[in-house]
């Protein structure tokens, strides 16, 4: 039955244990690595991204976002195993770019499945809600696997990278028996759905709302992609904090921030659209520029906690809005686009960014990117219609 695809996405999110979490950086210094040669893999994952992002979204509605989200899997076994057990660079960039393409299949579908199963129930409006939930579920899984995570690296540097592939493998297995929307499989060839996806592409290119989110969205992933991928584990250590307390530090953070963020239904009612974005873009722009002046170890605590608390609530928020200003058939696509943008911006600036580290210092970076985001968001923010 279809209402039984709800609690098999609440079990897959929970087998979602990041043991990697605190000690991915670590790990791969481990084998040599220079933050550059970091850096370089997170390039190759961002490339290919932007190549796959939009036709991953086009499979995914004309073949369905069930085979889609299957492609995604087992490219990432294959990934985190290239991973596990490899000790050099082209391995490792190899590993992370599957990861990347992974997640290409995975973008849009799985999202449109949920709200797809949501709507075929009647129960769309849950969306918000549902997606609260999924937030608190992970929030405990990574918990865990920030604890377990690093004193499963303190015994063999490789055991959090097995783990994480075994529970991918057991995902894998409980996702075959999700059943999909029937009414999501409308194209029957691609020149039927290239019709559809240039009207997507219209959606978002000329409908105000579609763009105003897309736009949001681009301009506000990149500060906790940055900090989450390259400043996080070095910005703790450069303000008082161990390797070996990291792993506490990152299931405390994750576990506050997701706990309150999984609230997102109960906030998001009360200010509406224009005061949660209102909300959002304070809130990134004086914690980036205060976590960028602050030094006292417990202040830098709270505002990173604070720091991914608005990240998650952004996330929910405008997933929610952006859902509710497209059609059921062309969801993958559109959310594909948007995924696309944030990929191809992303990829342009890693690299930049990362010399800006090497020359400046974190501090400096963060305090630009918190001035960066109030100077492009107030002005979005500014001309949105009042709701």
């Amino acid at each position: 039955m279809i209402k039984n695809n709800i609690w098999k996405f609440y079990a897959i999110t929970a087998l979602g244990i990041r043991f990697i979490a605190p000690i991915r950086i670590i790990y791969l210094i481990s084998y040599g690595l220079t933050f550059a040669q970091i850096g370089m893999m997170e390039l190759a994952a961002a490339i290919v991204i932007v190549f796959l992002e939009i036709p991953s979204g086009v499979f995914a509605d004309i073949v369905g976002r069930k085979k889609s989200r299957l492609i995604a899997y087992s490219l990432s076994i294959i990934a985190f195993s290239c991973l596990s057990f490899g000790s050099t660079l082209p391995i490792f960039i190899f590993g992370w770019a599957l990861s990347g393409a992974a997640d290409a299949f995975e973008s849009g579908a799985q999202d449109a499945l949920i709200f797809d199963t949501l709507k075929q129930l009647n129960k769309e409006n849950d969306y918000l809600k549902i997606k609260s939930h999924f937030i608190l579920i992970n929030t405990i899984s990574v918990i865990v696997g920030s604890l377990v995570g690093s004193y499963l690296y303190a015994i063999d540097h490789r055991l959090p990278w097995y783990l994480i592939t075994a529970t991918i493998i057991i995902s894998t297995l409980i996702f075959t028996t999700i059943k999909e929307p029937a009414f999501i499989s409308k194209y029957s060839n691609l020149k039927s759905h290239l019709k559809d996806f240039y009207k997507s592409l219209k959606v978002s290119l000329s409908n105000s709302e579609v763009r105003r989110l897309i736009l949001f969205s681009l301009f506000l992933s990149l500060p906790m992609y940055v900090f989450t991928t390259l400043l996080n584990q070095p910005y703790l250590i450069d303000h008082g904090f161990t390797i070996q307390s990291l792993g506490f530090i990152f299931a405390l953070i994750t576990g506050i921030s997701g706990i309150l963020a999984s609230l997102s239904h109960k906030i998001e009612p009360l200010l509406k659209q224009r005061l949660s974005f209102a909300l959002i873009i304070f809130s990134f722009t004086f914690l980036l520029i205060s976590m960028g002046l602050v030094h006292n170890t417990s202040i830098v605590l709270i505002l990173v906690i604070i720091f991914y608390i608005v990240d998650n609530f952004k996330n929910v928020i405008i997933d929610n809005y952006l859902n509710q200003n497209i059609n059921s058939e062309s969801r993958a696509t559109v959310l594909s686009v948007k995924s696309f943008v944030n990929n191809i911006f992303i990829s342009l600036l890693f690299v930049f960014i990362g010399h800006l580290v090497d020359i400046f210092s974190i501090n400096v970076v963060l305090i630009s990117m918190g001035i960066s985001i109030g100077l492009l968001c107030f002005p979005l923010w500014l001309f949105d219609k009042p709701k």
